[in-house]
């Protein structure tokens, strides 16, 4: 297919919207990408926003909507003749001004059936609700959250076992293909929005104590927390005075040879070089963890060298 003549601008400012941008890159000509960054410092270095790399990779102009003001955003959409706004987890919400300026249309893929998950981490907190079923949704922005007339919905499956980078992933691959579609029937003038329908639901945004593993929850509480949350910032929670993050973990089956009488967050041993949490109703092993300062960790080489001990009890507090 030759490369469609429609001017294309991207909003987004995480590692999910790269390929998606860059799928609409190979069919689109896109004229400008526009991130939300703010100075992101880690270990002492500061973290490349991985969009602008991407737009830097392949001389495509860029802005940073953290610090452009709106004024200026929407003189540079009307300038660059821009058809079509496209936004995939940029972190911030447009105003009318900037959504009309397109010749066409302003859009937003959203990892969500809408309209239920609107908000801000619509992906973590359905993995923390356990949902096995999700969509991507391509809707007409209209300056309420998340809230515009849908343009196209694909539904897919979570897996049980799924982390939310299994989820990004799936988001993608159905997500890449679907943006296409909608883009071309814009450009068309094929596309056909329908209301959003029912009262739906809102996924706030993460607070630094949703991270905290409550071990007298259910194991599916703790284990989905642990499910969403990895690789960063990931679910956590004290051995003594350390903050113990949990990067991987799976349910054990009931007939695990392990006491059902435990405490709460009771470290238990089992098949000499494998650990399990108990919660409220069974028992979640621990497959990899890590420690304040250190590199993540299998379970057996922390046992193999003391640093976890069987009959600790995790908490929510740290304590001496």
């Amino acid at each position: 297919m030759a490369l469609d003549v429609r001017r294309i601008a991207v909003f987004g400012s995480s590692p999910i919207s790269v390929p998606v941008f860059d799928t609409i890159r190979c069919w689109f000509h896109v004229v400008l990408a526009v991130v939300s960054e703010e100075p992101c410092v880690r270990r002492g270095k500061l973290v490349a926003n991985p969009v602008r790399a991407w737009a830097q990779s392949h001389s495509i102009p860029m802005l940073n909507g953290a610090e452009a003001t709106e004024e200026v955003l929407t003189k540079r959409l009307v300038d660059d003749a821009v058809d079509i706004l496209f936004l995939l987890s940029y972190g911030r919400l447009l105003p009318q001004t900037l959504l009309d300026a397109p010749r066409i249309a302003s859009i937003n893929l959203h990892p969500s059936p809408l309209p239920w998950y609107r908000g801000a981490a619509p992906i973590e907190r359905q993995i923390m609700d356990g949902c096995t079923q999700s969509a991507v949704s391509i809707i007409r922005m209209n300056g309420l959250l998340d809230r515009g007339e849908l343009l196209a919905q694909e539904p897919f499956t979570i897996a049980d076992s799924d982390y939310r980078t299994d989820v990004e992933a799936s988001i993608i691959r159905v997500g890449a293909p679907l943006a296409l579609h909608v883009l071309d029937q814009l450009s068309h003038g094929s596309a056909t929005p329908l209301p959003q329908i029912g009262k739906g639901s809102y996924a706030r945004k993460l607070k630094p104590d949703d991270d905290l593993i409550d071990w007298s929850g259910s194991m599916g509480q703790a284990y989905n927390l642990v499910r969403a949350l990895a690789p960063e910032p990931c679910a956590f929670t004290y051995q003594g005075s350390n903050r113990l993050k949990i990067r991987r973990a799976t349910p054990l089956s009931a007939d695990a040879e392990l006491p059902a009488d435990a405490p709460c967050g009771m470290i238990g041993t089992f098949l000499r070089k494998r650990a399990a949490v108990h919660c409220s109703d069974g028992w979640l092993e621990l497959l990899e963890l890590q420690f304040p300062g250190k590199t993540p960790t299998s379970t057996s080489d922390l046992l193999n060298g003391r640093r976890l001990s069987p009959g600790t009890i995790l908490r929510r507090n740290p304590s001496a």
